[in-house]
């Protein structure tokens, strides 16, 4: 039954179809408050050279201190997979978590975070 175009008129596939519900709650998390907490939580006041630059966030893993587009906010406990309605509970409760799940990260320490999930799988 895989590639059968069963949802949304015919047109998506059963994988197509849960990508784009993972990617719809992915973006409303993007305007989540608990993930502005974390983000406020790490940060402290920018006293370098660059003038537009106000704030600078701590990596929770190497402890470095980046610019916010150097950093994500990263679930702790991965939100799993989202391939079956009965995944939905489980993923929508992780992913809308509170603050002792969520750490701020830099890019490079995220890169390596989900490499290493993603061999676990």
């Amino acid at each position: 039954m895989r590639g059968v175009k069963q949802r949304a008129g015919g047109t998506w596939t059963e994988a197509r179809y849960f990508s784009f519900i993972r990617s719809a709650l992915r973006r409303a998390w993007t305007k989540y408050p608990v993930k502005y907490q974390v983000m406020n939580a790490a940060s402290r006041p920018y006293k370098g050279p660059d003038k537009r630059r106000k704030k600078e966030y701590q990596c929770n893993v190497c402890k470095g201190w980046f610019a916010q587009k150097e950093v994500a906010i990263d679930h702790i406990k991965p939100c799993g997979t989202l391939k079956t309605f009965e995944d939905l509970p489980s993923f929508v409760s992780t992913l809308f978590c509170e603050q002792d799940n969520l750490q701020c990260i830099c890019s490079a320490c995220h890169s390596i975070k989900t490499q290493e999930e993603r061999k676990k799988k």
